[in-house]
C-alpha cells in the first residue's frame, strides 16, 4: 500500500509541474495530495491563480539574496492587468466578479519560506502580493531560484529580521545561449548518457565523478558540493522542455534548471539556464556552466548537420 501511494504521489507532483509554462498561468483547480503517515491527505488549494510555476524564468528570474529588496511590487492597491505580466505582481483579481476583493495591509516585499510538495524541500520565498479574496487571505510570490507561485497565507512563514541577517549571501548564475538546433535535439544531449562522455570534461577536468554519476540526476551536468538530490524533472511543458533538479546538503537549498524555447521558424531554441545558489565559488562555477553550455551548443548544432553525435 505505501508504494502504490508514493506512486499516486508522484504522478500527481508531476501534474502540478506540467500546470503552466513559460509566462502563462493556469486557471484549473488542481488537487495535490500529501503523505502523512502512509495515508493520502486531500488538500484543496485556492482558485485563484498563480499557480507554480518553476520554469517562468523569463517572468521572475532569479535574485540574488542580496536583492531582494529591490524587486518590482504593488503596494497599497491592487494591480492593473498589465502589472501581473510585466514581473511586477502575480495575480490579477477581476473586481466586477470579486467586488470585495482588496490588498492585505502589509508592505512588499517580505522574505517568506514555504514547504512544496514536489521539491521536497523549504524555499525560500519573496512575497510581491498579498490580497483577500472572498475572506480568502491569498499570497503571490516568486522563488529566488527564479519562478513563481502562490498559496494562502497561513501555508507561508514570514522570516524575522533575525532570520535574514543568518541568510548566507550567496548568487544565482544566470544565462540564455541560443542553439542553432531543434528543442528536441539539444534536450537529447542534455540527458542522454551517450553525450555523457564529451560533456563531463568541462566540468570534472580531473575525472573526480564516479562513473554512475548519471543515476542521480536527470541532465548532463552536476554541481558536485557534497549535495543530496531530492527530486529531478525532465520532461515537456506546454510544448517546451524543461528539466529541474533539486538538492539539499545540511540547511542549504540547491537547484538546476534548464528550459528550452524553440523558434520553429529560425529553428533556434534559446537555452535557460539558472543554477544556484553559489558562495565564494560563484566565479569559477560561472566559468564552468558557460563552458558546459558552448559544448551542448556545438553537440546539438553536429546533430543538426551530420544526424548522430560526431564528437
Amino acid at each position: 500500500m505505501k508504494n502504490k501511494t508514493f506512486k499516486v504521489f508522484l504522478a500527481l507532483s508531476l501534474i502540478s509541474f506540467t500546470s503552466c509554462s513559460q509566462n502563462e498561468y493556469s486557471e484549473k483547480i488542481i488537487k495535490e495530495e500529501s503523505i502523512q503517515n502512509n495515508e493520502v491527505i486531500k488538500t484543496e488549494p485556492h482558485r485563484y491563480g498563480g499557480w507554480y510555476c518553476p520554469d517562468n524564468l523569463n517572468g521572475f528570474p532569479a535574485v540574488d539574496i542580496a536583492n531582494w529588496k529591490n524587486v518590482r511590487v504593488v503596494n497599497g492597491r491592487m494591480p492593473t492587468q498589465e502589472e501581473t505580466q510585466n514581473g511586477t505582481s502575480l495575480i490579477f483579481v477581476d473586481t466586477e466578479k470579486y467586488p470585495d476583493a482588496k490588498p492585505l495591509d502589509m508592505k512588499m516585499p517580505r522574505l517568506a519560506s514555504y514547504s512544496f510538495y514536489s521539491s521536497k524541500k523549504e524555499e525560500i520565498i519573496i512575497v510581491i502580493q498579498a490580497v483577500n479574496i472572498t475572506n480568502d487571505s491569498i499570497v503571490g510570490f516568486r522563488y529566488l531560484n527564479g519562478g513563481n507561485g502562490s498559496a494562502r497565507i497561513n501555508e507561508v512563514r514570514f522570516l524575522s529580521d533575525n532570520e535574514i541577517e543568518q541568510i548566507s549571501p550567496s548568487r544565482f548564475i544566470s544565462f540564455n545561449i541560443n542553439i542553432k538546433a531543434s528543442q528536441d535535439e539539444v534536450f537529447k544531449v542534455l540527458t542522454d548518457r551517450e553525450y555523457s562522455d564529451a560533456l563531463q570534461p568541462t566540468f570534472d577536468k580531473n575525472n573526480t565523478l564516479k562513473s554512475d554519476w548519471k543515476k542521480s540526476s536527470k541532465v548532463n551536468f552536476k554541481y558536485s558540493n557534497g549535495t543530496n538530490v531530492t527530486s529531478a524533472f525532465a520532461d515537456k511543458l506546454y510544448g517546451n522542455n524543461y528539466i529541474q533538479i533539486d538538492c539539499k546538503s545540511d540547511n542549504n537549498n540547491y537547484v538546476e534548471k534548464f528550459f528550452l524555447f524553440e523558434n520553429e521558424e529560425s529553428n533556434i531554441t534559446e537555452l535557460n539556464i539558472t543554477c544556484g545558489p553559489y558562495g565564494d565559488d560563484f566565479e569559477n562555477q560561472k566559468i564552468v556552466l558557460h563552458n558546459w553550455a558552448e559544448k551542448v551548443k556545438e553537440l546539438s548544432e553536429k546533430i543538426t548537420n551530420f544526424g548522430y553525435p560526431n564528437y
